[in-house]
């Protein structure tokens, strides 16, 4: 089986920014993250690894939210870094990446997070 079959799955990442902005009235500047309206990387090869007890819906006001922790597999070389938000392509749903690891020059993991807000960690 060829490693390429695996990645079964598209997904687009949004490098974080940061940037000094001040809230007015003389005060000092604090940093302020954002994603940008545009992916940095788009239809990205990937496979998104789901068990169910890393899933779950939180009942919440005034809807529920899909809560989940996940591992994505990418292929090496793929410019992926802690905070970027991933996009599934075929649901849509956006997850916060932790800590790119490269596995022995062959694959990247990243675990992925979901919360009902997304915020970096």
């Amino acid at each position: 089986m060829a490693f390429e079959t695996l990645l079964d799955h598209l997904c687009d990442i949004y490098h974080i920014q940061c940037s000094d902005t001040s809230p007015g009235y003389n005060l000092p500047s604090s940093p302020s993250f954002s994603y940008p309206e545009q992916p940095d990387l788009s239809s990205v090869p990937c496979h998104f690894g789901v068990t169910h007890s890393t899933v779950a819906v939180v009942q919440a006001d005034p809807q529920a939210n899909l809560e989940a922790k996940l591992k994505l597999v990418l292929p090496t070389g793929t410019d992926v870094r802690l905070n970027d938000k991933i996009v599934d392509r075929t649901s849509g749903y956006e997850y916060t990446a932790e800590v790119p690891r490269n596995i022995r020059g062959h694959h990247v993991t990243v675990l992925l997070r979901r919360t009902g807000q997304q915020e970096p960690l």
